[in-house]
This record gives structure tokens, C-alpha cells and sequence, in this order.
């Protein structure tokens, strides 16, 4: 048996395709689609380094799941697995060594196992735990067109995060409440170039009309890190998450900024649809950004174009200088949606893609939970909503600390909404804000995790 870390649930048992990339480099996209090629239905796929990009290419091949060696639970190319609902753990050593083509493969991606060659006894074992999976999956089918409500009759929303029409649809198939979270840098990528203003109106509007009122918060291009968009020609820097990302590059080229907002803008004439900006960092950010849409507004109130003139504009809270800023940077901003995957990369100082410190990488971290108490109390001293996006925001032993800190947003995969529904339904306010209250307290990571695993068996007995 290997051990690596949960990305995303199910049980996937099938045979092995293995491919491996020299070194610790990323196939090209022509390798990559050149190895996978004669892969089979139902195939388990191992792999040393996979993108967001090379993973995304695996819903043309109904994989039974997914073992990658690199890439960090919190990566980009683990959230893309997580959407699709593969079965996938990385950041399993020496899989692609230890595993070889044609072998039978378990991937347990709700505990972090992957069993290679398995007894008949053990495949016998999680045939049975992936049809109780499957009827827990059917049992919250009961929860997708219901209203999300506490314990105790407290309203809350489950928006989804999307990235394109085809995830906005399955938003609104799953129950989503909303769009909480339109990443934009695929449509921007789509073609190999920057759509144009009628473009990128056409799409905006769109999206919102296919929600029908209901709310939509499209994120600005949020380049950089381990997401690039090749023709653009970015600079390579030597440490590209502290380097030009998210609205740094947006600030820095207007062109580009100013044309994707006139399309959100002139989108926003029908329906219920907000701005969020990616990598806020200070308030001068925040303040050159209204002063750019406030000269947009005008500019397309003089062309004749109908907008939204009250439109939100919010940031997306995920360095800790804008956490730690909140109080002061709620008062520039209509919304926050913390970013929690980012955030704990930043405040931990532990690359989201490095499985070597995949340890780091947790929510419960007692510095991460503070900090999003300190941006929770901030948005209500200053009246404004906050929705967490991140990975956090689907982690049932983290929901009810979240609801505990006043949070009653909550923006996740499609995939996720029944269970958030769910458990969001077993959680009163009081019990809920008692839980945060006691986890403040704790000073360790594991012993958090043991104090929430400790609840959640005493309120089953």
C-alpha cells in the first residue's frame, strides 16, 4: 500500500496506465496526449506531474481514478480533478516506480491509500466501500434542490465556483445558489488570445442570464503562480507566487483590464452580478481599481451602454497582508470571499504544490483560523458579506467552525453542494459558534483535528 494525500473522494478500482516525464519535468501537451492515447475506460491513471491543463484532457477518458507522485493537495491540478470528481490522491511517493502498467490498482481518495496489486480479499473490501460510497452520493441527491438551512432554521447559501458555461450549468443541475466564484482565466485562454469586449460581454452575460437572479461574482484574470497563459509571453521569475500575478499584472496592463471590465459591466445590465479582485495585497490597490471602474462607467454612460451603476466590487482576502488589513480594508471594499487555499500557502510560507510540505497545508493551522476570525468580525463591524471559496469551504469537519465565525456563504465544486447543504443542517448557530470558540483555544493542528473528530462522534452516539 502507498500513501499520499486526499484530493479528492471515491473509491476507484481499476487497471494501471502508467506515464512518467524525465526528471521532474511537466509532459508537453503533445506527449502527454500521445501516452494516454490507447488508455481504456475505467483505467487508473499514474503519473509523476500533471497541470490543470493535462488533467482537465482526462474528461474525454472516463478514468476509474487518478495517483499523481507531485502537486500538493491544494493544487491547481488537484482542484481540476476534484470538479471532475475523479477518485485522486497525490503526492504519492515513487508511484510511477512502484506501479506499472496492467497492474490493478485501488485509489481510496477519501482516506489517502492507494493499494497496488491488491489480495482478492482487499479488492472485495472496497468493492463493497465504494458501493456505500455510491449510496451515501444517492442519499444526498435528497438535499440538492433544497433550501440551505441550520439546525436551528438560520438561512445560509451554497454557491458553486465555476469556470465556464459547461460548470455553470452543472452548478444549477447540482443545486448551486449562485455563482460564488467565475474564474475567467479559461475563457481568456480558450483560444490562444484575449476575446474581445463583445466577446467577453456575450459570455458574461450569459452566465448571467442562465442563473435567472440568482448572484454571480466573476473573479478578474488571476494569472501567475503555477497559471500562466502561454502567449501572453509572461517573464519567468524565480518565485512566481510572490512575483506579478492576479491584479499586479491586471494594474499593469489596462488594456486588457479595462476591456474585461467593460464586459462585466455592460453584463451586469442583466442580472445580479458582482466584480471580485484576486491577490489584493493593500488599499491603494483597491482604490486605483474604483477609480478605473469609476472612469469606465462613465465612459460607457456617454457610449449609450446600460451597466449596473451599484455593481459590488469586492477582494478576495488570501495574503496575509489583506487579512491581516481587514478591518481597514473593509472599508474600501463591498464584499470579501477568502481565498483559503492561497491564503494558508502565504500565512504557512508552504508551497500549495509541494508535497513536501503538503503537512503545512491545512486549514485548522491555529494561525490560519485566527486570522479568519480577525476577517470575519472585520466584514461585520463594517457591514459587509463574506464567502469562503477556498477548499475549506467543502470540508465538513471545517463547516461548522466557519458557520461558528458568521460565515453563511460558502462557494464550492458543484460536486460538493449536497454534502455542504447536509452538514450545514446538522449544525445549530450556538453549537456551531461553541465549536469555534473551543478551537480558538487549541494551539495544534492535530489537536484541533482530534477535538473536531471527538465532537463529531459524540453528537452521533
Amino acid at each position: 500500500m502507498l500513501n499520499g494525500s486526499v484530493v479528492s473522494k471515491g473509491i476507484g478500482i481499476g487497471i494501471a496506465k502508467v506515464i512518467s516525464s524525465k526528471g521532474n519535468e511537466v509532459m508537453s501537451n503533445e506527449e502527454y496526449i500521445a501516452a494516454i492515447s490507447d488508455m481504456k475506460p475505467g483505467a487508473v491513471l499514474v503519473a509523476s506531474r500533471l497541470t490543470p491543463y493535462l488533467v482537465g484532457l482526462l474528461k474525454d477518458y472516463s478514468i476509474a481514478g487518478l495517483v499523481c507522485e507531485n502537486g500538493g493537495m491544494a493544487s491547481h491540478s488537484a482542484l481540476v480533478a476534484k470538479s471532475m470528481g475523479i477518485p485522486a490522491v497525490y503526492d504519492v511517493v515513487r508511484a510511477t516506480e512502484e506501479i506499472a502498467d496492467g497492474d490493478t490498482v485501488i485509489v481510496d481518495g477519501s482516506n489517502g491509500y492507494v493499494y497496488e496489486r491488491p489480495d482478492p480479499e482487499i479488492v472485495a473490501s472496497y468493492s463493497a466501500k465504494r458501493k456505500k460510497y455510491l449510496a451515501d452520493l444517492e442519499e444526498l441527491k435528497g438535499y440538492r434542490n433544497l433550501k440551505t438551512v441550520m439546525a436551528d432554521g438560520t438561512e445560509a447559501s451554497v454557491l458553486c465556483n465555476a469556470s465556464d458555461i459547461l460548470s455553470v450549468m452543472h452548478a444549477i443541475d447540482e443545486g448551486g445558489e449562485g455563482i460564488g466564484l467565475f474564474r475567467t482565466e479559461n475563457l481568456l485562454s480558450g483560444e490562444g488570445r484575449i476575446p474581445d469586449e463583445e466577446e467577453q460581454t456575450r459570455v458574461y452575460s450569459r452566465i448571467v442570464s442562465a442563473m435567472k437572479g440568482k448572484e454571480v461574482t466573476v473573479r478578474t484574470l488571476d494569472i501567475g503562480g503555477d497559471k500562466s497563459l502561454p502567449f501572453l509571453d509572461l517573464e519567468k521569475e524565480d518565485n512566481p507566487f510572490l512575483g506579478y500575478r492576479g491584479v499586479r499584472y491586471s494594474l499593469g496592463h489596462r488594456d486588457i483590464f479595462t476591456t474585461q471590465l467593460r464586459a462585466i459591466l455592460r453584463a451586469s445590465a442583466g442580472g445580479n452580478l458582482s466584480i471580485m479582485i484576486p491577490m489584493v495585497t493593500c488599499i491603494e490597490e483597491m482604490r486605483n481599481i474604483k477609480s478605473l471602474i469609476h472612469e469606465i462607467k462613465s465612459d460607457l454612460r456617454d457610449e449609450g451602454f446600460d451597466f449596473n451603476d451599484d455593481i459590488k466590487v469586492g477582494a478576495t482576502i488570501e495574503t496575509p497582508s489583506a487579512a491581516i488589513m481587514a478591518d481597514k480594508l473593509a472599508g474600501e471594499c463591498d464584499f470579501f470571499s477568502i481565498g483559503t487555499n492561497d491564503l494558508i500557502q502565504y500565512v504557512m510560507s508552504a508551497d500549495r504544490g509541494n508535497s513536501r510540505v503538503a503537512y503545512l497545508q491545512s486549514v485548522t493551522q491555529p494561525s490560519i483560523l485566527r486570522l479568519m476570525k480577525h476577517i470575519f468580525d472585520s466584514a461585520k463591524t463594517a457591514g459587509i458579506e463574506v464567502s469562503v471559496c477556498g477548499e475549506a469551504a467543502s470540508d465538513p469537519e471545517v463547516i461548522p467552525i466557519l458557520a461558528g465565525f458568521g460565515c453563511r456563504k460558502f462557494s464550492v465544486n458543484p460536486l460538493s453542494v449536497s454534502e455542504v447543504r447536509r452538514t450545514l443542517s446538522e449544525w445549530s448557530v450556538e453549537d456551531a459558534r461553541k465549536l469555534s470558540s473551543d478551537i480558538l483555544k487549541i494551539p495544534v493542528d492535530q489537536e484541533i483535528r482530534d477535538h473536531i473528530h471527538k465532537i463529531y462522534k459524540e453528537r452521533k452516539l
